[in-house]
């Protein structure tokens, strides 16, 4: 019997500017459209005092609209990526969440099906022992 994949969602931030090398990649995985646009909102608001004056505002301003929210979700749920960009006067931020499809796993030593819920962050290395 072939399983379906299952959809889940990843989330990525990224930033192009100086001092990109000293920060860590960040992203995450959830199996549900509006926990990846809460990600975004909260990592979102992570970078806040690091911007200059307009471009804060511009994050304030997404931050501030709900109903921007509700269809980035509406947008994930019906397989289309979600992407907010800031550019600043030295830099790019970006976040984005996109829908991705996760295989279930077979576990050969006890032939019971486990399914993957989430994946390791970016970057994560090592495996079972």
């Amino acid at each position: 019997m072939t399983q379906p994949l299952l959809r889940t969602y990843g989330c990525h931030r990224d930033y192009d500017g100086p001092g990109r090398e000293l920060l860590e990649p960040l992203s995450a995985t959830t199996p549900f459209p509006g926990r990846a646009i809460v990600w975004m909102r909260e990592s979102v608001r992570e970078v806040l005092t690091e911007l200059d004056r307009p471009t804060f505002g511009i994050a304030w301003a997404w931050l501030g609209n709900h109903q921007a929210a509700g269809a980035a979700v509406q947008e994930l749920r019906q397989g289309r990526p979600y992407t907010f960009s800031l550019k600043t006067a030295v830099g790019r931020w970006s976040w984005s969440a996109y829908p991705v499809a996760v295989l279930t796993v077979i576990d050969s030593c006890s032939n019971s099906s486990l399914m993957i819920r989430e994946l390791a962050p970016a970057g994560a290395i090592g495996g079972p022992p």
